[in-house]
């Protein structure tokens, strides 16, 4: 079976050789990249609206959306400012753009150069949906990508009662056919939930700090076993 994409992306940026700019197609009857950027973003951190994270939208005027991206947009505004810093905590600044087909001629050339020079800090998707083409001095400047169906692990349940331990998990997911950074996360999540439930305060600062020490974890690369034995008594 081929690596996910998803799982492609994150060993390069594990490995320090992930691109500076792709253009992510997708077929919008399978795929949401609303979800697809939501999940793909996990993997690095939980924290959402995380202030390494940029994604761009087109505006709305009059309650109506603007069809093109427009040079003066806030999006476009944003984006301008967030590549003036770098990083503050993940090893890169993601920027996921939205409907990148709807740059006009007029962005997308005022965007070229600062596409073509953007800093190893950085990584642009841009999110293309089904058979869209996006300006041709623009694509091939890109590393051409496509997103597949919905996150295949939706739906698993890690029986979190029955693992008592790192060690234990660890073996479930080495045995397991699935894509381990995706088990990994779907692990977190539940430990999330699970303290939720609980509906015990000091138990959820807890987990607040040791989501804070993952993050760290996983920007220094350490091992799986590193990253999750502090989630077990």
């Amino acid at each position: 079976m081929n690596e996910p994409i998803e799982q492609i992306l994150l060993d390069k940026y594990r490995n320090g050789t992930l691109a500076a700019l792709y253009s992510a197609h997708y077929d919008s009857a399978k795929c949401n990249p609303e979800v697809w950027v939501d999940n793909f973003v996990k993997n690095f951190t939980p924290i959402v609206d995380h202030p390494d994270v940029l994604k761009m939208r087109k505006g709305e005027t009059d309650k109506k959306k603007d069809k093109d991206y427009k040079v003066d947009s806030t999006a476009i505004k944003d984006f301008l400012k967030f590549i003036n810093y770098r990083p503050i905590a993940l090893k890169k600044k993601f920027i996921f753009l939205f409907n990148a087909n709807d740059l006009s001629v007029i962005v997308s050339n005022k965007l070229l150069k600062i596409f073509e020079e953007l800093s190893s800090d950085f990584c642009l998707i841009l999110l293309v949906p089904d058979n869209a083409q996006l300006l041709a001095t623009v694509e091939s400047r890109s590393i051409k990508i496509t997103l597949k169906a919905q996150d295949q692990f939706e739906d698993v349940n890690l029986d979190m009662p029955k693992i008592s331990s790192p060690l234990e998990l660890s073996a479930f997911i080495k045995e397991s056919k699935m894509d381990t950074s995706g088990l990994e996360k779907k692990f977190i999540e539940q430990s999330i939930e699970h303290c939720l439930k609980k509906r015990d305060f000091r138990s959820c600062e807890e987990l607040l700090a040791t989501l804070k020490n993952y993050q760290t974890a996983t920007a220094f690369n350490n091992s799986q076993l590193s990253r999750l034995t502090p989630f077990f008594p």
